[in-house]
Formats: C-alpha cells, sequence, structure tokens
C-alpha cells in the first residue's frame, strides 16, 4: 500500500517525536540540571550539557569544558593559529561563548526550543574538528595497566571500548566488557579534574543501562593520588556502580569478579 501524503508526513512527525520524547533525558541536580541531548558526538556518544539559572530568568547552558577538554586530550593544539581560527569562527556562528576550555552560552526565560538546538548543534559541529586531527598515541594509564593485569593473571577477557544499549540511550561505550556469567562492564576513569559534572554524566549513563540490563556489573576504577575527586563525586560512583574504587584496591575488584564469575553457578 503506498501511503497518502498526509498519512506518510504524519507518520514521519509521529515517528521524529517519539524518537525525541525517548531519547531527551533531563535530570534534576543540586547545582542545575544534567541534559542529554537527541544528538550524537563522532566517538558516538549522545551530547551532554547541564543547564542552570544563574541569575533570575537568566539560563546558562555549558558543556563544563568536556568538548575541548576530548580535543587535548586526543592531542589536538586548540589555541594553533589554524585550528584556533576554525573554533572562532564555530563559536560565532553557533552564538556559543568561552571561557577557558567551557563553552556555554546565556537564555533569557522564557526560551525558545531553537536556542536549546543551536548550543548542542554548535558542541557537535566543535566536536567534529577532531577529525581533521591525527591523534597521538594514547598514553596507558596506570588505572588500565593494573586492572589489565589482574583480568588476564585470572585467566579473564575483556572486550576493549565495547558498546551497550541502555533503555533510553542506545550507545553506551565502556572501556571493558567481560562475559563472565554475570557480565562486568568497566570504565576507568582518565579525568583528574572537574570530576563532579563527568560523574553526573557517567551517573546518568549507569542508572540507564540497568534499566534495561540490570544482570550487568557496573564498574569504574579510578586514580585517587592523581585525580582531583570531591566527597559528592565519590558518592555518585557508589551509589551507581557495584565496582568503585581506586585501581589499587585489587582485592575488591578481584573479589567482586568472582562474584561475577560464579553468578547463577
Amino acid at each position: 500500500m503506498i501511503l497518502s501524503a498526509t498519512d506518510f508526513q504524519a507518520h514521519f512527525r509521529e515517528a521524529l517525536s517519539k524518537f525525541w520524547a525517548d531519547t531527551l533525558k533531563i535530570e534534576a541536580f543540586q547545582d542545575g540540571h544534567a541534559v542529554a541531548f537527541p544528538l550524537m558526538l563522532p566517538d558516538g556518544l549522545q551530547v551532554a550539557f547541564h543547564a542552570k539559572e544563574e541569575t533570575p530568568g537568566k539560563i546558562r547552558l555549558s558543556d563544563h569544558g568536556e568538548i575541548l577538554r576530548h580535543l587535548l586530550c586526543e592531542g589536538m593544539n586548540i589555541d594553533a593559529n589554524a585550528t584556533k581560527a576554525i573554533l572562532d569562527r564555530r563559536l560565532e556562528f553557533y552564538e556559543i561563548q568561552r571561557s577557558g576550555l567551557e563553552l556555554w552560552c546565556q537564555m533569557d526565560f522564557p526560551f525558545s526550543g531553537d536556542r536549546i538546538q543551536i548550543f548542542a548543534e554548535g558542541l557537535v559541529g566543535i566536536a567534529q574538528m577532531i577529525l581533521r586531527h591525527e591523534p597521538v598515541a594514547e598514553e596507558e594509564s596506570v588505572g588500565r595497566r593494573g586492572f589489565e593485569r589482574l583480568i588476564a593473571g585470572k585467566g579473564l577477557e575483556a572486550k576493549r571500548n565495547y558498546s551497550l544499549e541502555g533503555a533510553v540511550e542506545k550507545n553506551i561505550r565502556v572501556g571493558y566488557f567481560l562475559e563472565t556469567a554475570r557480565p562486568v562492564a568497566v570504565e576507568v576513569v582518565e579525568r583528574k579534574i572537574n570530576l563532579h559534572q563527568y560523574m553526573q554524566v557517567w551517573g546518568w549513563r549507569w542508572t540507564d543501562l540497568h534499566k534495561k540490563r540490570p544482570e550487568i556489573f557496573r564498574g569504574m576504577i579510578y586514580d585517587p593520588d592523581r585525580q582531583d575527586w570531591d566527597e559528592a563525586s565519590l558518592e555518585i560512583g557508589r551509589s551507581v556502580c557495584e565496582i568503585f574504587c581506586p585501581y589499587y584496591d585489587t582485592e575488591t575488584i578481584a573479589a567482586k569478579l568472582d562474584e561475577a564469575g560464579e553468578a547463577g553457578a
């Protein structure tokens, strides 16, 4: 059956509206709201940013430095002449402000959806600058080395950079995935500063994954000696992960892996 123009348009609009409703996620936190937006970054992760009413009627959208920090971690010099010129043009086009690594804009309440859309698209546009750059070889962190030695010593194999589907977010990428009796997904924290917003995003991802795959053990391993942790960020990890501890706490990690391997036995 060939659809009429009216039926086609109605279904097209309904399909997109449902996708938006299912994918857009807004979670309240003490210092504002975390927003997961229905757009994808070049690395396959969903666009996420922070929204906060700073003063009455003034709403600030911010990525908390996530996008530019990722470019720096990939070896891109964002202040090199050619790169900075491209970055400045994109900031101007999307009407985004830059303060250090933070990308942000301010809206007046009541605000229109197009300003939020433009900000989110701007984050994607700036993140896509990585496609112009050939990354330097990644330095293996002490946390990853320690975790890989531990699982190798236990005779376990892990899939690297593995994608899992959550209830809403369809591409939650984790550093390691072990197909034990009870599967284990582990992310090794590489971030050194500004960990609170990072953990808010991961808190939502782990919660979303648990809704879809409650059998999965969720794990995060970190380096308290080289990372600037605060108690609120640590508490997010403890509340959503079955494994959340420093990389050198091998006894805890090993016990949890043994528990996952023995599940259902």
